[in-house]
């Protein structure tokens, strides 16, 4: 397992080395030049490191999320076939719930486009798939699982 480094350079180095799937393996801290290292400084660098990740981790989940909801939507539309079926109506849920996940676009359009039908032919899907159980709001997940309250995403 071959790891690359990355280095950021502050008042320290902070070098990250990663494996050939880009994990982290190791971080390492070194003061720059003739300094020692504060405690000032480890924190700086900590924050560093956290804000680093945190903006990789959600630009990540982001590319994620979008080849997501490319998949479940082309999914969708092959399981359409003019009738409502069991296989359209999970592919529905599923493409529903990976959906609405995205920012930017009304889920409706989305759908509806997969399927090429009208926003309220789909809606109409949408409310079947949920009378027939294979979509539950969050809402109801969380009564039946003997919560007051559903916890917000």
């Amino acid at each position: 397992m071959e790891l690359t480094t990355e280095t950021l350079v502050s008042p320290y180095s902070l070098e990250l080395a990663r494996d050939d799937q880009g994990r982290i393996k190791a971080v390492t801290v070194t003061a720059v030049g003739d300094s020692e290292l504060t405690l000032s400084q480890l924190e700086q660098a900590w924050r560093a490191l956290r804000d680093r990740l945190r903006s990789d981790e959600l630009r990540g989940r982001g590319t994620y999320n979008r080849r997501r909801g490319v998949d479940v939507l082309t999914a969708l539309s092959k399981a359409w076939d003019g009738q409502i079926t069991d296989e359209y109506l999970a592919a529905l849920a599923i493409a529903y719930e990976e959906v609405s996940k995205l920012p930017g676009r009304a889920m409706l359009d989305s759908l509806a486009e997969a399927v090429g039908r009208p926003q309220a032919t789909v809606r109409a899907h949408v409310s079947r798939a949920r009378r027939e159980g294979w979509l539950v709001d969050r809402d109801e997940q969380g009564a039946q699982r003997g919560n007051r309250h559903a916890p917000s995403p």
